[in-house]
């Protein structure tokens, strides 16, 4: 497992990144999931060189090797983007988001639309606007995030000991409960390189998925609904962690959108179209 590269904000706080694909090609920035870390994206490394796209992933704040960042806000993450593009010297690029990084892209393509090629999201958390429909024990425990003091980093802690001491019970407790689709793909090629990454998430601890949680499950700090750009999404039928049904809604709100739907899972999803998916964000 590679160690990142990192670079020094302007507060001083650390930002870890990796970039895999054509180190000449199309930028774009792919955000990792509320578990998960700069690794998932090394999937693409040969479909983002097959179409000259040069994919740079970092790990948010309190992820991977990257600096927590207490009282970060969603809208304080463009800002983090912008300055590793200014530093590996890109001017416009497009953004990529897994899951709990979609919100993340979303806020890049509200924060600096100048910037932004084209955003694709992947299994990607709505906006509470959308929610009218989703799972109620998913809703309540993203409630229980935002007003029950500890709920977020006592979730996580369990999760965090696991990741560091116990790594094949870890991959037991990621995998349980998926559906069969999601089975499937941590049973096969890239199933080491999603614990992995998943395990990554917690190199600092619980705080940064502790932190990231009530971030993308509650109010986002703006309204999606305005976004200025087309948006890409992507999603399994299947899905159990974020319904299908919330993407739906998700994309009805949106002012331009596609949806394209499969009959994958959460992670099958990515896995399955991850090459379509980067190459949605480079258009």
């Amino acid at each position: 497992m590679d160690e990142p590269s990192t670079i020094d904000l302007p507060d001083g706080r650390a930002l870890s990144y990796a970039e895999y694909g054509d180190p000449d090609g199309t930028p774009v920035l792919a955000f990792h999931g509320v578990i998960g870390s700069r690794l998932m994206w090394s999937l693409c490394d040969e479909d983002a060189a097959d179409r000259g796209v040069r994919l740079v992933a970092p790990d948010r704040p309190g992820f991977g090797a990257s600096d927590f960042q207490a009282g970060r806000r969603l809208l304080d993450w463009p800002e983090d983007v912008c300055a590793l593009a200014d530093h590996l010297g890109i001017d416009r690029f497009g953004v990529v988001g897994f899951s709990g990084g979609g919100p993340h892209a979303m806020a890049c393509a509200h924060a600096v639309p100048d910037r932004v090629r084209g955003v694709s999201l992947v299994s990607t958390v709505t906006p509470p606007e959308t929610r009218a429909s989703a799972d109620p024990f998913n809703e309540a425990v993203l409630s229980a995030t935002r007003f029950v003091p500890g709920f977020s980093q006592a979730a996580f802690a369990s999760s965090a000991w696991l990741a560091a001491n116990a790594r094949p019970q870890f991959r037991t407790a990621l995998v349980a409960g998926s559906p069969a689709q999601d089975r499937a793909v941590f049973d096969g090629p890239a199933g080491e390189t999603l614990v992995n990454d998943s395990a990554e998430s917690f190199r600092m601890g619980s705080r940064g998925p502790a932190h990231d949680l009530p971030l993308v499950g509650n109010d986002w700090g703006f309204d999606a609904g305005e976004c200025p750009l087309p948006v890409e999404l992507w999603h399994g039928r299947a899905d159990a962690t974020v319904g299908v049904d919330l993407a739906r809604a998700f994309g009805d709100l949106l002012p331009e959108a596609d949806l394209h739907l499969s009959d994958d899972a959460h992670y099958s999803t990515y896995v399955n179209n991850r090459g379509a998916i980067i190459d949605a964000a480079a258009r």
